[in-house]
C-alpha cells in the first residue's frame, strides 16, 4: 500500500494551538462569570479565588498572583463593565502580535513574568490595607505591548482617532510609561502613604508599571541574546600540525643548507653581495634570510684575503 503524501488535503485539518487564544478564552470566561456573580447576584466574595490580597495569600491562594491578570473587570462598578471588553479587545491584539514573535513556551513565560511582576509591584503598597488587586487584562496588555515596542521598533504604530498619526513604538512606550508613572506618583502612592488628597479609589498603576518594566526587560534580554548569537565566532576547522622538529636539528639542517649554497669564488660572492644590497635598499635589512646574512659575513673573508682565495681557486 503506498504511503500517503504529506501534501494530501485533510477533510478536517487540526488548527495550530495558540496560547494567546487560550488566554483570551479564559479572560472572557472570567469576565462573564464576574458579570454574573458580582453584577447580577452581588457576590463580591467570588473574587477571593481570582485576585490577590493579604488575606487571600495568607489562606494559600497563591494562584491569584496569576489569575488576576485575566479577570477583565471585577469590581462590579459600571465603568469597569465598559473597560472590561475594551481590555479583552486590546489583549487579543497584543497577545496575537506577541506570540507571532515568540515560541509558544516563551510567550507563556512572558505572560507569567508580566503578571508576577505586576503583583510584586502592587502588593507592598497595599499590604497593610488588605486591598485586592483587580486590575484585569490591562496588566497583560501593557506588559505585552511594552515587549513589542522594543522587539519590533521599526514598525510604526498608527492610532486613528481624529487624525492618522504614526508613532514610533519605543516613543509610544516611553509616553505611556511617563503617564503611568505620573498617575502612580500623583494618586496611588499618596493614597498608599495615607494622604489620598481629593481623588480616592482603587488604583492599580503600580501593577501596570511592573508589567511594563517586565516586558521591557524581557525584550532587552531577548535582543541581547540574539545579538550574541549573530556575532558569535564560527568554529574553525582543526588543522593537523606538522610533527615538531627539535631546535638543534632544525639549526643543523639550516647550517648545512647555508654551507652547501655558499658562493665558491670571488665573482659569485660579488654577484651575491650585489643582489643582497639591492634587497636591503628595497626591503630593508630585516628582510634578509639567514643564508643571505651568512653570505655577507663570508664576503668579508673573501675580500680581506684575496691571495688565499685565488690560490685556493687555482688549486
Amino acid at each position: 500500500m503506498p504511503a500517503e503524501s504529506p501534501d494530501k488535503l485533510q477533510l478536517f485539518p487540526l488548527p495550530r494551538f495558540s496560547v494567546w487564544r487560550g488566554l483570551v478564552w479564559v479572560s472572557l470566561s472570567l469576565f462573564v462569570f464576574n458579570f454574573w456573580a458580582i453584577g447580577l447576584h452581588h457576590w463580591p466574595a467570588a473574587l477571593d479565588f481570582e485576585v490577590p490580597s493579604r488575606s487571600a495569600l495568607s489562606q494559600g491562594h497563591w494562584w491569584t498572583l496569576l489569575t488576576y491578570a485575566l479577570t477583565g473587570a471585577g469590581t462590579g462598578e459600571a465603568a469597569q463593565w465598559l473597560t472590561g471588553p475594551l481590555s479583552l479587545l486590546f489583549l487579543i491584539l497584543a497577545a496575537q502580535l506577541t506570540e507571532d514573535e515568540l515560541a509558544r513556551r516563551d510567550f507563556l513565560l512572558l505572560t507569567v513574568v508580566c503578571a508576577i511582576s505586576g503583583a510584586a509591584f502592587w502588593l507592598p503598597l497595599h499590604w497593610s490595607g488588605d486591598d485586592s488587586l483587580r486590575a484585569g487584562c490591562t496588566v497583560l496588555v501593557l506588559g505585552l505591548g511594552s515587549f513589542l515596542c522594543f522587539v519590533v521598533p521599526d514598525e510604526p504604530m498608527t492610532p486613528r482617532l481624529f487624525l492618522a498619526l504614526e508613532v514610533r513604538p519605543q516613543a509610544f512606550f516611553w509616553l505611556v510609561l511617563a503617564v503611568e508613572t505620573g498617575a502612580f506618583l500623583g494618586f496611588e502612592l499618596p493614597q498608599a502613604l495615607g494622604h489620598p488628597g481629593v481623588f480616592q479609589g482603587d488604583f492599580y498603576y503600580s501593577a501596570q508599571l511592573g508589567a511594563m518594566l517586565a516586558g521591557w526587560a524581557c525584550a532587552r534580554y531577548l535582543l541581547r541574546a540574539d545579538a550574541g548569537d549573530d556575532f558569535a565566532p564560527l568554529p574553525q576547522p582543526r588543522v593537523a600540525r606538522p610533527p615538531a622538529v627539535p631546535v638543534a636539528a632544525a639549526r643543523a639542517a639550516e647550517q648545512d643548507t647555508v654551507e652547501k649554497s655558499a658562493p665558491a669564488n670571488r665573482r659569485e660572492v660579488r654577484e651575491a653581495v650585489d643582489r643582497i644590497l639591492d634587497k636591503i635598499n628595497t626591503q630593508g635589512f630585516a628582510a634578509l634570510s639567514v643564508r643571505e646574512i651568512q653570505v655577507l659575513d663570508d664576503a668579508k673573508f673573501f675580500f680581506k684575503k684575496p691571495d688565499k682565495i685565488s690560490n685556493k681557486n687555482e688549486s
